[in-house]
C-alpha cells in the first residue's frame, strides 16, 4: 500500500541515487525506479533486502506510511513475543549456525506468534547440539 512511497521516501532521506541502492540489493536502477513508480512489486527477497538496508521491517516498508514525522524518526515497529512471553522472559541463547528459515506470515498476530514459536523452536534444538 505505501510501499513505493516509502521507498522512494527513504532512498532519498538516505540521499542515495537509484543506482546506490540497487547496488546495495544487488539489482539495478532501471528496478529501483519500476519499485518506486508503483510499475512492479519486489519478490520476498528483494523485500528483505531492502527492510534490512534501511533498517525497517518488511510490515512497516509496504504498509505503514514511513513518511511521516514519527513514523520516520523510528521506523522498526516492536512486535508482541510469542506465547504472551512479557519483556522480562528468558531468552534462549542464540545458535551460532547459519539457517535458512522461510516463514509465511498472514499479516495476523496469530500468524506472528506461530512463526516466532517455530523459530524459537529450531533455535533451541541446534543450541542443545552444541
Amino acid at each position: 500500500m505505501y510501499f513505493a512511497k516509502n521507498l522512494r521516501f527513504l532512498r532519498r532521506r538516505a540521499e542515495w541515487s537509484q543506482s546506490d541502492l540497487g547496488d546495495k540489493i544487488a539489482t539495478d536502477y532501471n528496478t529501483i525506479s519500476r519499485y518506486e513508480s508503483g510499475k512492479s512489486t519486489p519478490k520476498l527477497e528483494a523485500l528483505t533486502k531492502l527492510a534490512q538496508v534501511f533498517k525497517v521491517s518488511v510490515e512497516a516498508l509496504r504498509n505503514v506510511d514511513l513518511t511521516g514525522p514519527a513514523q520516520a524518526a523510528e521506523p522498526r515497529q516492536a512486535y508482541p513475543s510469542a506465547a504472551g512471553q512479557g519483556a522480562s522472559a528468558p531468552r534462549t541463547k542464540a545458535a551460532k549456525h547459519p539457517l535458512v528459515v522461510s516463514i509465511e506470515l498472514d499479516g495476523t498476530e496469530a500468524s506472528l506468534e506461530r512463526a516466532v514459536a517455530r523459530l524459537t523452536a529450531i533455535n533451541d534444538v541446534i543450541a542443545a547440539m552444541d
